[in-house]
């Protein structure tokens, strides 16, 4: 039985705006169904930054988070038991912005990725910024070697939302995005998520804008373009 609830994906970006994001934040807390729900932060695409910890938690507590406790994972030598027992027990799990590869490196050298999908579908709440918003999504992509577009490769993600989505890519014309699309190939179809934008997407592939407009790009006979 499927009882996932939508995951909600932000783009953040810069510049940020504070007061929106405590909309968004508190958006995504009514989903909870609590009114002072608790938080399981997700560090792992920044190494678990914890300056940038330390701003969403003053951000999601100002929105009416009870608390937002950091799981440090982005290391070997983890306490993944711990982690489970935390990321179980919470309303919402949050997944923070940074690197793609490197948030999705640790979830699968921890073992945790089966483990995060069986939370969602379970109903647990997902929500992420940036890289944390792509990584619910079904791939990105990554280069072996950045100088040379032919050694550009897919890799899964968590697919919550079995699409691929970038973010706050505007001044780079979502040239990882179409680059995705054109890797996987004929009629593939993802998503730009414009800077301090929000969506809601679900395990069916519904998507609902939440602040701004999503951008949609299709890859026709080869061809990537916006629709």
């Amino acid at each position: 039985m499927n009882d996932a609830k939508p995951a909600f994906l932000m783009a953040g970006g810069k510049p940020r705006d504070p007061a929106s994001m405590l909309n968004l934040f508190s958006r995504v807390f009514q989903e909870c169904g609590k009114q002072k729900p608790l938080v399981a932060y997700l560090g792992i695409a920044n190494k678990d930054n914890v300056i940038f910890y330390n701003v969403m938690k003053t951000l999601m507590k100002q929105a009416g988070a009870a608390k937002v406790v950091l799981l440090p994972l982005a290391k070997t030598g983890a306490d993944i038991n711990a982690a489970k027992k935390v990321l179980e027990s919470a309303d919402a799990i949050f997944l923070s912005g940074g690197e793609v590869e490197d948030g999705m490196r640790w979830l699968m050298q921890h073992g945790l990725v089966g483990f995060l999908k069986n939370l969602y579908s379970q109903g647990k709440l997902f929500f992420g910024m940036s890289a944390g918003s792509i990584m619910m999504g079904a791939h990105w992509v990554r280069w072996k070697n950045p100088e040379d577009n032919a050694t550009a490769e897919l890799f899964d993600c968590l697919g919550f939302v079995p699409t691929v989505f970038d973010t706050h890519a505007e001044d780079e014309d979502w040239i990882e995005l179409k680059t995705a699309l054109q890797l996987m190939g004929p009629g593939a179809r993802g998503y730009g998520i414009p800077s301090n934008g929000m969506i809601s997407g679900d395990s069916g592939g519904r998507l609902v804008n939440l602040k701004k407009t999503l951008l949609c790009y299709i890859n026709d006979n080869g061809q990537v373009q916006r629709i």
